[in-house]
């Protein structure tokens, strides 16, 4: 058999302190939020340029806590990159929104702005962009979208941790930036 990958092997090095950082991890008996979760938190806004961060159980998990936290009324739009995961359509769907699919951009395969400001109509309220293969979207258009129409901007971040949009990280640009680890 051709050996494809040996992560023990590339691991090895740092597998020392991994072993004793979890082993700490676990006799401390705290295992939902605690000291970890708030450093964590505190690391991750700092790293991605923005104010908060607040650790919950997954990614679908922080689309749906995002979108139910702008208190949109229930049977409204939201705007979303047609090939975008499944977790961001049923995000929205588990919010009680309706999603809207926009098709992607052929140069650089995220949600078009072109077409984002065709689909747009008295019920859209929202635009949750999803940047993908580490590509971020075009922010500085959608942005200017989402003020002229007054709508709220939601990012899953979840395939660009540390991408940068004109110097900007992702996460940092809408009124909520969600990741996936």
């Amino acid at each position: 058999m051709i050996e494809y990958e040996n992560l023990k092997k590339f691991n090895k090095k740092i597998f020392k302190k991994y072993k004793i950082e979890i082993n700490k991890f676990l006799d401390s008996n705290s295992y939902i939020l605690g000291k970890n979760i708030l450093l964590f938190e505190k690391n991750f806004s700092k790293y991605c340029g923005t104010k908060y961060c607040v650790g919950v159980n997954s990614g679908l998990d922080a689309l749906v806590l995002s979108l139910e936290g702008l208190e949109i009324a229930k049977g409204t739009e939201v705007l979303v990159a047609s090939n975008t995961y499944i977790a961001t359509i049923l995000a929205i769907i588990r919010a009680g929104l309706v999603p809207i699919l926009i098709e992607p951009s052929l140069i650089d395969y995220n949600i078009d702005p072109k077409k984002i400001k065709e689909k747009i109509s008295h019920k859209t309220k929202a635009i949750l962009v999803t940047h993908l293969y580490g590509r971020p979207c075009k922010m500085d258009e959608i942005v200017k979208i989402c003020k002229e129409k007054k709508l709220f901007l939601i990012e899953d971040c979840a395939q660009a941790h540390g991408a940068k949009y004109n110097n900007k990280k992702v996460g940092s640009f809408g009124d909520a930036g969600c990741f996936g680890f």
